[in-house]
């Protein structure tokens, strides 16, 4: 089965109701995160552990295995975010930024 995770016929392989998550491909596994920095964070240290491990072993049957950042359950990618006109999520974002409002002040 072939997953597109990016392009006009991507598939959601996370939960509609995380906004922000990881999903490592190879054990399915889907980890919530309350940030998209926590995201982040928790894919590169675990791409950067599936590296080692490959280098390890380079067996045809060693697993593969890749951590994906995950927004609202589609694969997160700001540049993608940004095709389909979408907030890329990221609190830098100067485009996305200026549409989002701004917090309001308690009196």
């Amino acid at each position: 089965m072939t997953i597109h995770l990016f392009g006009p016929d991507r598939q959601r392989v996370g939960y509609e109701d995380q906004e922000w998550a990881v999903w490592v491909l190879g054990l399915d596994d889907v980890h919530p995160k309350q940030t998209l920095s926590e995201a982040l964070e928790l894919a590169a240290e675990l791409n950067a552990t599936f590296a080692e491990l490959r280098l390890r072993d380079s067996s045809e049957f060693a697993p593969v295995m890749y951590a994906v950042v995950l927004h609202r359950g589609y694969a997160w990618n700001q540049a993608v975010e940004h095709s389909f006109g979408l907030d890329c999520g990221h609190p830098d974002c100067g485009p996305c930024s200026f549409s989002r409002t701004a917090p309001k002040v308690a009196s």
